[in-house]
């Protein structure tokens, strides 16, 4: 039996700091993955609260849960989208600088972490514009390294509409960078 399910065994039998030990490893990458489908400080805290809420209720009930890490991940996605959906008006676009400290930097010269920087703000600037749908499959594919069929699973559709999404979410970020290299000419 491996700790996650010690820990599960642990929090049914009423042991109460099991839970925290159970959660705490997974808390910084669920705060990103919220962070990055909502765009916003306070509601990801929200999404993160209503999982944790959600997995300590579903623990108690005795639900089987053969992975914890992934299904944790998984909740995390779906209250971060049951939230987006809430608030059908866009909220204002986070700072680049608040996104950026999730970024891991590569040591390099001081003048190349700067510019790497920049174009990092650049890129996650043109990802924030993205539809939903386009930023979800974006942020789970390359910055969680999520496989397809991972995310397929994970969103509830097809290997196929992932693929679909990403191909169309890096032609709207190609468009996006054209289009400001021509703002830039002008």
């Amino acid at each position: 039996m491996n700790s996650d399910q010690e820990l599960l065994l642990k929090c049914r039998s009423g042991i109460k700091d099991a839970f925290y030990e159970l959660v705490s490893p997974h808390l910084a990458k669920a705060y990103r993955i919220a962070f990055t489908i909502l765009r916003s400080h306070h509601d990801a805290e929200d999404a993160v609260q209503n999982s944790l809420l959600e997995a300590y209720r579903a623990i108690m009930e005795n639900k089987e849960i053969h992975n914890f890490s992934a299904w944790f991940h998984q909740l995390i996605v779906h209250r971060s989208i049951d939230l987006a959906r809430k608030h059908l008006k866009e909220k204002n676009y986070a700072e680049i600088t608040d996104i950026l400290s999730f970024i891991p930097d590569h040591k390099n010269l001081p003048i190349d972490d700067l510019i790497d920087k920049e174009y990092k703000g650049e890129l996650i600037s043109y990802i924030l514009r993205l539809d939903m749908k386009y930023r979800i499959v974006i942020v789970l594919h390359y910055y969680h390294d999520m496989k397809i069929s991972d995310i397929a699973k994970l969103l509830n559709i097809k290997e196929g509409t992932v693929k679909s999404r990403l191909f169309q979410a890096r032609n709207l970020l190609y468009r996006y960078y054209q289009e400001e290299r021509k703002e830039e000419l002008k």
